[in-house]
């Protein structure tokens, strides 16, 4: 743990201290800050966010696992999910910046903040090739379901990557300042 103490330190150093102190006399973050239910509010957002997010990954990851949904095709799930989690991927970014802007020094100043950050493009990332992927394999899929080893090992490494960036979340409370 002694590395996040050391980035936390590197982060002390950078333009990040001045920029969230300025971020923390916006009057949207003395709205937030003064109104007792504002945070909460956001909070139970982003949670509902992440958990219909997560869920909706992990279903149609199953479903090229061949786990659960299989009395479906594939294109069917995909077309089920989709629109969920990218609904769900825009309520997280907006909630978060609200909740970022609520507490910027706790957030910008805060190495855990910046791996889930990393971590969470690297996932959003990874989920636009994912799912192109499986566009592009639709066609095949019930054909030949079992020769599409990398879209299942894509489908885990992505389920184990959001988990990562849900952990990150729920770490930055506790992170060393």
């Amino acid at each position: 743990m002694d590395w996040l103490f050391h980035m936390t330190e590197l982060l002390r150093g950078t333009h990040l201290v001045e920029f969230s102190l300025w971020v923390t006399d916006w009057p949207f973050a003395l709205w937030l800050q003064s109104h007792f239910y504002a945070i909460p509010i956001f909070q139970t957002i982003h949670i509902l966010a992440i958990a219909v997010l997560f869920s909706s990954v992990l279903l149609l990851n199953l479903r090229v696992l061949g786990v659960n949904g299989t009395d479906q095709g594939l294109d069917a799930a995909y077309r089920r999910y989709r629109p969920w989690m990218w609904s769900a991927l825009f309520m997280l970014i907006f909630s978060g910046v609200i909740l970022l802007i609520s507490e910027p020094v706790r957030n910008m100043v805060n190495s855990v903040f910046w791996i889930k950050m990393s971590l969470l493009l690297l996932a959003v990332a990874c989920s636009l090739w994912f799912q192109r992927s499986l566009r592009n394999h639709m066609g095949n899929w019930d054909i030949s379901p079992s020769g599409h080893a990398s879209l299942r090992i894509g489908a885990v490494f992505l389920t184990i990557l959001w988990c990562l960036v849900i952990a990150g979340g729920r770490w930055i409370a506790y992170a060393p300042n």
